[in-house]
């Protein structure tokens, strides 16, 4: 096999697998999301500090997993229309 077969084989399975991980967390990113609503709403009125913390670390938690889920799916279009551009 040439080298730019495996190349474009390379990077059509990176493709296929940021798409498949992007979506399983988007998946992961919904019901994650239901539960910091629910903690939200569970200690939220609370003015104990450790109560704010644990939201605000769960508020960061859920934005980082929203961009990691939109990066993978961004890696998957550009890979794979390098791949087919090879």
């Amino acid at each position: 096999m040439s080298e730019l077969n495996q190349l474009k084989g390379s990077i059509e399975s990176i493709a296929q697998s940021a798409k498949q991980t992007g979506g399983s967390l988007g998946q992961f990113k919904s019901k994650f999301g239901q539960h910091v609503s629910q903690v939200q709403s569970a200690i939220g009125g609370s003015a104990q500090r450790k109560d704010q913390e644990v939201i605000s670390v769960l508020q960061d938690a859920q934005k980082k997993v929203e961009a990691a889920a939109q990066a993978l799916d961004s890696a998957a279009k550009i890979a794979s229309g390098y791949g087919k551009s090879l």
